[in-house]
């Protein structure tokens, strides 16, 4: 370093120590409470935690969107900050008395001072979150300004530490949001069947659901459409789905917009086949994977613009079950075993009193340890095979797991085939190294998942078998492929793809 870059760094280090003297100086015992408080919060991001777990509770998407982006900046700046920057830097803690202060007001940590970590994770997690939902900003962002500032006025670390780890921290929750982003929108799937000469009913009916995950959108959404010039003839309620049937049966063509999850989803499926209606989505609920099957954004107001535009008309596949003497029309997915005790056990509401935003992990790991293997057994075309199972599955969409968008290997909604997997126990480590396939979109077979894709198919056993999370009856259950039986509003070809 030549004398000049000396006498710089000389400077920056004066007043390093003289703005570290300063807030030793401002100390009184209210704000040493206050800010020794913030400081110990955010101790391990326990905060930022906190705060994610919240969002995650909501069950909407755009909270649910927040805590992830922040969470992804705490692990990008956490991985910089906490790894080779504090070893390449070694600086030392600030000497044990100010001049002219007191005592520092925590223990010094044991690892280097530059840069901080502290004002990183809490400076990535604010501006994640903010990012994906702004309404979090006045209040996530003074809060990690106030833990950042907590560094230096308990005497543990330089205001040049906090500087700088607070400019990798926004860096990282900007990274972060951007991550999750592209995410989500890898997790959607565009409908690969042609266009229709059909066209869109400008009068629509909605059929909602009111514990949709994201049911806040659903004004804005229809705010849309109406801005379009859609005019929206009734809000019918999922529960009086028959009868709206029966109306879409004997009345002209209308758009039938199903604002919700994938449970909305199934019923408009069972109202709209068989009637010269169409059928429209605007995804509200949690994982939406029939929206992101069909090409659509998983946000309500961003699908709403989609149908407001310039979409084109697809005829896509849809699946019949019958069982009990009762019949069903599905574009996502029928499931037995693991995901079905899953759903009981996250649907407990003595487990969400106790559990609050960890009831999914909870719920997850309950199953996982009590669930044992059910026998089932495939008859098709003459055939019979049996499967010792903990999950099968009988779906029509290729996407499944929502944000993560984890695809069926081969899947189409326009194939005229079901997509059949049974699953048997499979060990820890196999069962990672499979979804971690799924999830980068690599799929190898693995021993102990059996797939294959019929037109229809029988299966025996005596399992619950849940439609999108609604448990229908027992096996056994005839499945079977209704190709091209539901004409649905999707985006238009990306022609550059």
């Amino acid at each position: 370093m030549n004398e000049r870059g000396r006498r710089v760094r000389r400077r920056l280090g004066r007043l390093d120590r003289q703005l570290l003297a300063a807030a030793a100086h401002g100390r009184s015992k209210s704000t040493d409470r206050v800010l020794m408080a913030a400081s110990e919060s955010a101790n391990r991001s326990m905060l930022w935690l906190g705060i994610a777990g919240v969002l995650f509770a909501t069950g909407r998407r755009r909270p649910r969107s927040a805590a992830a982006s922040g969470l992804a900046g705490i692990g990008i700046a956490a991985t910089l900050v906490n790894g080779p920057l504090k070893f390449a830097w070694r600086r030392d803690r600030p000497p044990i008395a100010f001049r002219g202060g007191g005592e520092p007001l925590l223990p010094l940590p044991r690892t280097f001072s530059f840069p901080s970590g502290h004002s990183a994770s809490a400076l990535a997690f604010a501006t994640g979150a903010a990012v994906a939902l702004p309404a979090t900003s006045p209040v996530l962002l003074p809060a990690a300004g106030a833990v950042a500032y907590s560094r230096v006025h308990t005497g543990v670390h330089y205001p040049s530490d906090v500087a700088v780890g607070a400019a990798i921290g926004i860096g990282s929750g900007l990274l972060g949001a951007r991550l999750v982003r592209a995410l989500r929108a890898r997790s959607v799937h565009e409908v690969d069947g042609p266009a229709l000469d059909v066209a869109i009913p400008r009068t629509a009916v909605l059929l909602t659901a009111d514990g949709a995950g994201s049911a806040d959108d659903l004004a804005p959404a229809r705010a849309v459409l109406e801005d379009a010039g859609f005019t929206i003839e009734d809000v019918v309620a999922v529960e009086d789905s028959a009868q709206l049937r029966k109306r879409l049966q004997d009345g002209e063509a209308r758009l039938l917009v199903a604002a919700g999850g994938d449970g909305t989803v199934c019923a408009a499926v069972n109202a709209v086949h068989g009637t010269p209606s169409l059928l429209a989505i605007v995804p509200l609920g949690t994982s939406n994977d029939v929206a992101r099957s069909l090409g659509l954004p998983p946000d309500g107001r961003e699908a709403a613009a989609v149908i407001a535009g310039s979409p084109r008309v697809c005829a896509v596949d849809a699946a019949r079950v019958r069982l009990d003497g009762t019949e069903q029309i599905f574009l996502n997915a029928a499931t037995a075993g693991l995901n079905v005790a899953f759903a009981q056990e996250a649907t407990d509401g003595s487990l969400r009193d106790r559990f609050g935003a960890f009831t999914y992990p909870v719920a997850a790991a309950r199953a996982l340890r009590r669930y044992a293997p059910f026998e089932c057994t495939f008859e098709q075309d003459g055939q019979r095979r049996t499967v010792a199972a903990v999950h099968l599955s009988v779906s029509n969409a290729p996407v499944f797991g929502g944000l993560l968008g984890m695809r069926v290997p081969g899947a189409s909604m326009t194939d005229g085939r079901l997509d059949v997997i049974a699953t048997e126990r499979l060990s820890l480590p196999r069962l990672v190294l499979a979804v971690a396939d799924a999830i980068v979109g690599r799929h190898r077979p693995v021993h102990g998942v059996h797939a294959f894709r019929p037109e229809r198919v029988r299966v025996l056993g005596e399992e619950e078998l849940a439609l999108d999370g609604e448990v229908l009856g027992r096996l056994p259950a005839e499945f079977e492929a209704l190709p091209g039986a539901i004409r649905v509003v999707v985006p238009a070809a990306d022609t550059g793809s």
